[in-house]
């Protein structure tokens, strides 16, 4: 983490929204958020598909990332949600453990993906580069 300044993302994307982290593993979603607001970003955190849908549709995140394997509601279900919501619009970075990762990233619509097991500093950079245009 060292190697990246602390506000290293682009100018304002903090103030404008929050990334939303979905995952149903809280020591991951402690690990991903700590590093992204190490990062400079603001972070909300949802741990089922049906709590993370309620939140994106009261405030739109700037980016989702979604686990595919959710109780309550899962990957699919969310991604078809926030579409229903936002259309292509709200971009999600998938993540998964079961190899694939690829299709299902397609499946839902991703902008990009990572398999767990992931190094911090690659979904750093899978956050940066998918949000880099906005």
């Amino acid at each position: 983490m060292a190697s990246r300044p602390f506000g290293s993302n682009p100018a304002g994307a903090a103030e404008m929204s929050s990334i939303l982290v979905v995952d149903d593993d809280p020591e991951l979603r402690h690990v991903i958020r700590w590093a992204l607001e190490e990062d400079g970003w603001a972070v909300e955190t949802a741990a089922d598909g049906q709590e993370a849908l309620e939140q994106a549709t009261q405030r739109r995140p700037r980016l989702v990332i979604l686990d595919m394997g959710l109780p309550r509601l899962d990957g699919e279900g969310l991604a078809a949600g926030l579409r229903a919501v936002y259309g292509d619009a709200l971009p999600i970075l998938l993540i998964t453990a079961d190899g694939h990762a690829i299709d299902k990233a397609r499946r839902v619509g991703a902008r990009a993906h990572l398999s767990k097991p992931f190094e911090i500093d690659e979904l750093c950079a899978a956050v940066q580069h998918t949000l880099g245009g906005q």
